[in-house]
């Protein structure tokens, strides 16, 4: 599994960050760090900074497109990505 940690831009909208379609189509699940937690997603470490941020889990395969579509978003400042074995 892959875990894009996304940080939000400081104007971002509360706009999903992902049609309906792409999730169901894909199997994405986009996650808060207290919800993460809860459904057993640990060892991310808090942001130093403080930012806005989600958590998004996909597939592999589905790997570059969530990558293209986070840098097309203007609701996002920058993202990390992450391989949880």
């Amino acid at each position: 599994m892959r875990l894009f940690e996304v940080f939000l831009a400081p104007s971002a909208t509360n706009k999903p960050l992902f049609s309906d379609e792409l999730l169901k189509e894909t199997g994405v699940q986009v996650f808060s760090p207290a919800e993460a937690e809860l459904v057993g997603l640990e060892g991310i470490p808090e942001d130093p900074e403080g930012r806005d941020r989600v958590l998004v889990a996909c597939s592999p395969t589905d790997e570059r497109l969530i990558h293209t579509r986070l840098e097309a978003n203007q609701d996002v400042a920058s993202f990390k990505l992450h391989d949880l074995a």
